[in-house]
């Protein structure tokens, strides 16, 4: 992997802490929570020989701004975020990768950048605003999102426990519970720590159903657009594929054997080659 260029840029009315690495087709990625724009270094280790990878702090997270209105996290609101910085970077065209509650605002992006857009990669995400037979709701799935969406509560009861609490999702959520290193969990910790973080990083939970109506809006046309999806059979599993056949008539993906949630370290070299290929199949001419 090249060199890792740490970076600022103010969009949308906020400063992003943002990091560029490799050369070829640019590549806008999506955190999720509670991690920031260190849970893609190993898919960039893996191909930033072939893309440029453009990874952000989201607003609300690490080193970037951390705006107060729950207005400010809306999909739509972080989806201006990333294309504003494809503008700062002279990203004419990219692709589209998010994980976890990235998931949200980079379906939002793919509809909002139009054609600018080459494809869109949504791993181990809630799909939100969909109704569809067989749909489970993310919300009934799992019991963290509607108690992170009780900010005040949430914020004094994690507050001052961050490492248990975060040590929990890290290893419960995952097949192999060392999946993410010692390393990058006290990170995690750590960010999670500094002023702000915890408070403005509930907020992406807060207002589910507005930010479902906001993406009901979106999906009532589908997507002009191919999309891969794939989920950790410990996890989402099927919804994310079954979700993205909804959004558009090209989707792409499945279920990850022996997989839980964090999918990019666990599961490194086989999600490395699904967005190569993938990539590949789908890069402008």
């Amino acid at each position: 992997m090249g060199p890792i260029v740490n970076k600022r840029a103010k969009v949308n009315g906020v400063y992003l802490h943002y990091v560029v690495v490799g050369a070829g087709p640019a590549v806008l990625c999506l955190h999720g929570w509670p991690q920031n724009h260190r849970e893609f270094l190993p898919i960039a280790r893996k191909l930033s020989d072939r893309y440029t990878f453009i990874v952000p702090d989201l607003r609300g997270f690490a080193d970037s701004d951390k705006p107060y209105s729950f207005s400010d996290y809306m999909p739509a609101t972080i989806a201006q975020d990333m294309i504003e910085l494809a503008d700062v970077e002279g990203a004419d065209s990219f692709h589209i990768l998010s994980h976890d509650w990235g998931g949200p605002p980079s379906v939002a992006m793919a509809y909002m950048a139009s054609k600018r857009a080459l494809s869109l990669s949504v791993i181990e995400a809630p799909y939100f605003g969909l109704d569809y037979p067989g749909r489970i709701d993310p919300n009934a799935a799992y019991w963290h999102l509607k108690f992170h969406a009780q900010m005040d509560i949430a914020f004094s009861l994690i507050q001052g426990n961050e490492d248990v609490y975060l040590r929990h999702f890290f290893r419960n959520f995952a097949y192999n519970p060392a999946a993410i290193s010692e390393e990058d969990i006290q990170h995690y910790i750590m960010q999670m720590r500094m002023p702000g973080n915890l408070r403005a990083s509930l907020n992406h939970y807060a207002n589910t159903d507005e930010k479902a109506a906001q993406l009901a809006e979106f999906a009532k046309e589908k997507l002009d657009l191919p999309i891969l999806s794939w989920g950790g059979d410990l996890s989402l599993a099927s919804h994310c594929l079954d979700s993205a056949r909804v959004l558009s008539d090209r989707a792409d993906g499945g279920v990850i054997e022996n997989c839980g949630h964090w999918v990019f370290e666990e599961k490194t070299d086989f999600i490395s080659e699904e967005l190569g290929r993938f990539w590949a199949e789908n890069s402008a001419a």
